[in-house]
């Protein structure tokens, strides 16, 4: 199955994003999650929104999902920006689609926003939309009622008409000519709004709106399929409510039949033991793997390496530093694993080259990625230099990620010069040049015991063990405010 794009909402409402994508991108597989037994989000308080969008993440993100979409603008308002810096994939949310779609469409520049106590609070609409057009007048109501009506399954129902109405008589002499629905609940419950505010109103769908942000970002991205690439697209679809029900309202909306929804627990959260039990590190070297197991596992943790999670797709070292790398590799494992990930990466950095071969250091001589040839490249292009004209450093930047939490980085540097000719039998890369300057020696005539004391590496160990209890320690910290 090709990756899938993940939905989440408070419950059924997103639905309504989940039915325009099915429209857009047909090719596209797609699992969707609604929050249900925990509906309305709208009334809760911002860090218990925060707590069970971050559960829903976590549950998407162990089905391998390419791109996350946040249809619900209660979860968009409170967490989109903290999961576009955190997550290594794609995030979209829906009230920036929603608020450029009601300002192409306003003519007099009175626009009404219907949206839950928390998106309302937020202002996020206003905010959005005077970053657009300072001269937007935005009129916004809270309509806490109108959730609990689509969950309920009562959207065409008497009831309904009556709550509809009696809440949005607040709009009335307002002249607004354009109405978000900001909510992705609200569209089922789109026939009545209209009837109440009258066909001179336009009605945005902040959800529907959404997907063309997604179509674009997919293409964007390179991550969008085609018949070919994907001839059988999948759907799935979960709730942590009543799966009949849900069910019920999925198969009236989409307008399929036969639809299979199926109940998830999510309280099931990381913690700190959780997460302490193991700790992966980003490498299929078993070396690399013994050296840092003598420092995990006496602190109780068991160290695993990509060997143990074939499954797992090659993290592609796009960066420009030695951070970057790193943080990529750490971040996109540790979210799709959701576990402690360790990453690093390493190089040569030349005076004289302007700091070359940095992040190319392994290929720099082609991708063939070959120590000889990348030797006698490096010594062609130093040429006649000759001592401090010759100063190197290597580089070593090691990256501790935790899901949801902020990276540990540390970097380290060894500093010495190149070697006119490779000298020495041990060590790997360009061990063979690499002089340093208080022994007179290379890397690769020191023998590894002493390297292993002086190294780059070593010294970026030393700094991670240093950090690591108060690292760990805010783990913790951070899991029992939560």
């Amino acid at each position: 199955m090709k990756r899938p794009i993940g939905f989440i909402d408070s419950g059924v409402g997103g639905l309504t994003v989940l039915k325009e994508a099915l429209k857009q991108l047909p090719n596209e597989s797609m699992i969707f999650l609604g929050d249900s037994a925990r509906c309305p989000y709208g009334t809760r308080p911002k860090e218990e929104i925060r707590q069970y969008t971050l559960e829903m993440v976590q549950f998407l993100l162990q089905k391998n999902i390419k791109m996350l979409v946040i249809a619900c603008n209660t979860a968009t308002a409170v967490v989109l920006e903290e999961l576009q810096q955190t997550l290594e994939i794609p995030v979209v949310g829906v009230i920036q689609p929603g608020s450029l779609a009601a300002i192409k469409q306003t003519s007099n520049d009175r626009i009404g926003v219907l949206g839950t106590n928390a998106t309302i609070s937020s202002k996020v609409y206003p905010k959005t939309m005077h970053d657009k057009n300072k001269n937007i007048q935005v009129f916004d109501i809270a309509c806490p009622n109108f959730v609990p009506l689509v969950e309920n399954n009562q959207s065409d129902t008497p009831e309904a008409w009556e709550i509809v109405n009696e809440t949005l008589k607040p709009l009335e002499g307002t002249n607004v000519d354009t109405v978000i629905l900001g909510c992705t609940h609200y569209p089922l419950l789109r026939k009545t709004i209209q009837k109440v505010v009258g066909d001179q109103v336009s009605l945005i769908d902040s959800g529907a709106e959404t997907v063309s942000s997604v179509s674009a970002l997919l293409d964007y991205c390179k991550l969008s399929e085609t018949p070919e690439t994907n001839p059988n697209p999948t759907l799935e679809i979960y709730t942590t409510g009543d799966a009949t029900l849900f069910e019920e309202i999925a198969e009236n909306w989409l307008h399929r039949k036969g639809l299979e929804v199926k109940t998830v627990t999510l309280e099931e959260k990381l913690t700190p033991i959780q997460l302490g039990k193991e700790i992966v590190i980003a490498t299929n070297n078993v070396g690399k793997a013994k050296e840092f197991a003598k420092i995990f596992e006496p602190k109780g943790y068991k160290v695993k390496t990509l060997k143990d999670f074939p499954e797992l797709d090659e993290v592609e070292e796009t960066g420009t530093t030695f951070e970057e790398n790193a943080r990529l590799k750490a971040e996109t494992i540790a979210n799709a694993l959701q576990t402690i990930v360790l990453a690093d990466d390493s190089g040569l950095c030349v005076d004289a080259l302007e700091g070359l071969p940095g992040v190319y250091s392994a290929r720099f001589a082609g991708e063939e990625k070959n120590d000889a040839a990348n030797n006698a490249k490096l010594l062609s292009e130093l040429g006649g230099l000759k001592g401090k004209e010759r100063a190197a450093h290597f580089t070593c930047c090691l990256v501790l990620a935790a899901p949801f939490k902020e990276s540990l980085v540390v970097q380290a540097e060894c500093h010495g010069e190149i070697a006119t000719l490779p000298s020495g039998d041990s060590g790997f890369g360009y061990d063979p040049l690499f002089l340093v300057p208080e022994y007179q020696k290379t890397f690769a005539e020191l023998g590894m015991d002493i390297k292993n004391k002086i190294s780059h590496r070593a010294k970026a160990i030393e700094l991670l063990v240093e950090k690591w209890e108060q690292w760990t320690n805010s783990l913790g910290a951070v899991e029992e405010t939560e």
